[in-house]
């Protein structure tokens, strides 16, 4: 028989000594349906992963507002501590008693009091017996 002599390509054997050759093509050769059903599982992925960041950080943000929140009742239960004492501090028997203990002030025996009518009333006569 007469055998035709391949030219310029390679002729493959059949056989191979040594290593088998494996088909890794249809882990890398994917169809077109292939590679719109994996480019869609990506996205679902991506999504799913964003919507757990999104859900992640309200959280974080929800437990800061309940530690502001904690805050604010404490400052405001401080607040009031320092209002109360302000006003224990202002009172005028404690200070009627500092005035009389610490400097040696004394009540007086009697009290005058003067309002600004008769203040007025007293300058309405002084000018009165001026002109006269």
């Amino acid at each position: 028989m007469l055998a035709r002599k391949a030219v310029g390509a390679q002729v493959k054997p059949d056989i191979y000594v040594g290593r088998q050759k494996r088909d890794v093509s249809f882990v890398f050769d994917f169809s077109p349906m292939m590679k719109q059903l994996v480019s869609w599982g990506l996205v679902l992925v991506l999504f799913c992963l964003g919507v757990m960041l999104i859900n992640s950080l309200r959280t974080k943000v929800g437990y800061e507002v309940v530690k502001v929140q904690q805050n604010i009742v404490q400052l405001t239960k401080d607040n009031d501590t320092l209002d109360v004492e302000v006003s224990a501090l202002k009172s005028p028997v404690r200070i009627q008693k500092i005035a009389e203990e610490k400097l040696g002030m004394v009540l007086p025996s009697s009290f005058v009091y003067s309002t600004k009518s008769t203040t007025a009333e007293r300058n309405i006569r002084a000018a009165s017996q001026i002109v006269d």
